[in-house]
């Protein structure tokens, strides 16, 4: 419609306006039909982890039903989890060796009781190794205000070789509101979680609450879905059939 209208003003001609519609709307149709639009081609080339308003696999050329899969199938596993109590030091080996911006946090029998950013734990090392704040919890205002990544590294290196002995409690950090579904979820349910939520990742239990794997957009994305799914999709596809 804003073409059509740009058009008309260009033209200055009323009778100029069912030829610029039908004209419009056809070469919509025929794009659409060969390719996706701009604005989700930039999406691809940029990476960005955009889903779809619905999955889209296929096996053979033929769509397939995510609901035939649980969300344990397209898992990403071993987890790198975070316990409530823990030295600086590993910590921040933690954050050194992986760049995952979330980790679910777990207790001394490794359930889950929440899940805390990485931007968190970046603040919170780097005022830990600051000696005039040791032992004083950071603001939310701090939080805020406060950016680690021009140091972070350093930082880290050397809470690691000398200065990381001492226990970090995180109670305070942790989201305790964290989104976790069992591994024997519904991956269709689990795809439509992430849409309607906004969710960046999303932590995958056992039957007992440990962490066993996790989700992120990057997971539910076609054609990962399809690596992910490819060992298994044509036992689980004939299996439905029968």
């Amino acid at each position: 419609m804003s073409l059509a209208v740009i058009l008309m003003e260009m033209t200055n001609d009323i009778q100029f306006l069912l030829p610029i519609m039908v004209t419009i709307m056809v070469s919509k149709w025929v794009g659409d039909l060969l390719t996706h639009s701009f604005y989700h081609a930039l999406l691809e080339v940029k990476c960005i982890p955009f889903l779809d308003s619905e999955p889209f696999i296929t096996h053979n050329k033929e769509p397939v039903s995510l609901e035939l899969f649980k969300a344990g199938d397209a898992m990403s596993s071993p987890v790198v989890c975070v316990k409530k109590n823990e030295k600086a030091s590993d910590l921040a080996a933690k954050l050194l060796e992986c760049e995952h911006s979330g980790f679910p946090v777990v207790n001394e029998d490794n359930q889950l009781i929440g899940s805390i950013t990485r931007r968190i734990l970046a603040v919170v090392l780097e005022y830990h190794f600051d000696q005039d704040r040791e032992g004083v919890n950071v603001t939310y205002d701090e939080y805020l205000q406060h950016d680690p990544s021009y140091r972070q590294k350093t930082i880290l290196e050397k809470l690691v070789s000398d200065k990381g002995d001492k226990i970090i409690d995180l109670d305070v950090y942790i989201n305790q509101s964290a989104v976790s579904v069992s591994s024997s979820f519904s991956l269709h349910r689990t795809y439509v979680l992430f849409r309607t939520m906004g969710l960046r990742h999303l932590i995958v239990t056992d039957e007992t609450n440990t962490v066993v794997g996790m989700l992120s957009r990057k997971d539910l994305m076609g054609h990962a879905l399809e690596d992910r799914l490819a060992p298994i999709i044509s036992e689980v596809v004939g299996t439905s059939v029968l």
